[in-house]
């Protein structure tokens, strides 16, 4: 058995400006009761340290390794947890949108690049160009950031790879927050995969006739689609115990096996080639937008 206590955070931004320095503050906090709480490992929302600044400060971006970095690493060490931080950084001349992985000995186990920035971003923000996965001392993790949950193959790649948790910071709240809670167990269910959201949340919770409309939900669903825990419409830290040795059967719906062993049958069957194939003719026609 193989037990682990995920916790995520919906980040409390405020009805005014909040600085850098306060961000990197509140986020520690959130490290920290986690922590208290036996967490073994913490997931921040996208873009943690530029969330709701003033606009000229949105897409302030680290020289990376540097200052964001060494807070979350102490904070980490000191806390003995692991941490997902999601910042942008600066490197080679290009600006990322970057969860970095940090162990609980305050080591940076390595980094996610946002693959698929939104229409927005992009006018800043440089792809990233791998799916890593990561092993940690209790198994393997990967991260995709927002917009990433559009696109089916990146959880598909992770849950082959050997994931068996996805964590998903973002900064979300539509089209419709349906749409997002849908897509997230829709990816657990394909993949056989746990699910962890980590969002932005207002305060006071949720008044979208006020111009509050922060959804402030993170959530943590598991391999069946059922969301295991959740913070609601209020800012904190969720937190779910799993086993990830449990055995993750379904009823029978992929046909090998029964019961199924949903992951290792999904890989066995799927047709890797001929998607290769069609996904390699597609791209020769595709026009891109970056």
């Amino acid at each position: 058995m193989r037990q682990v206590r995920i916790a995520t955070v919906a980040f409390l931004v405020e009805d005014r400006p909040q600085s850098i320095p306060e961000n990197v503050e509140r986020a520690i906090r959130y490290i920290r009761i986690s922590r208290e709480k036996g967490a073994d490992i913490v997931c921040l929302p996208e873009m943690v340290t530029t969330a709701n600044v003033a606009p000229e400060l949105e897409y302030y971006a680290e020289t990376y390794p540097g200052e964001f970095t060494r807070a979350f690493r102490v904070a980490a060490r000191d806390e003995k947890i692991h941490v997902i931080a999601p910042y942008l950084v600066r490197s080679g001349g290009r600006v990322y949108n970057q969860a970095t992985v940090i162990n609980k000995q305050g080591e940076v186990e390595g980094f996610y690049r946002k693959v698929q920035p939104t229409g927005g971003e992009r006018r800043t923000v440089t792809p990233g160009n791998s799916l890593p996965v990561f092993k940690l001392d209790f198994g393997t993790i990967a991260v995709m950031i927002c917009m990433d949950i559009y696109f089916a193959e990146i959880p598909r790649i992770f849950a082959f790879k050997g994931a068996e948790i996805v964590f998903w910071p973002t900064v979300s709240h539509g089209p419709t927050q349906e749409s997002l809670r849908s897509q997230l167990l829709t990816r657990a269910m394909d993949n056989s995969l746990i699910m962890v959201e980590s969002n932005l949340a207002g305060h006071p919770p949720y008044a979208p006739y006020s111009g509050r409309f922060r959804p402030a939900t993170a959530r943590i669903v598991d391999h069946n689609g059922d969301i295991i825990a959740q913070t609601g419409r209020r800012h904190g830290v969720a937190f779910a115990d799993v086993d990830l040795d449990e055995v993750r059967l379904t009823s029978n719906c992929v046909l090998l096996r029964e019961p199924d062993h949903i992951k290792e049958d999904l890989k066995s069957i799927t047709r890797l080639d001929l998607y290769g194939e069609e996904y390699l003719k597609l791209a020769k026609k595709q026009k891109r937008s970056y």
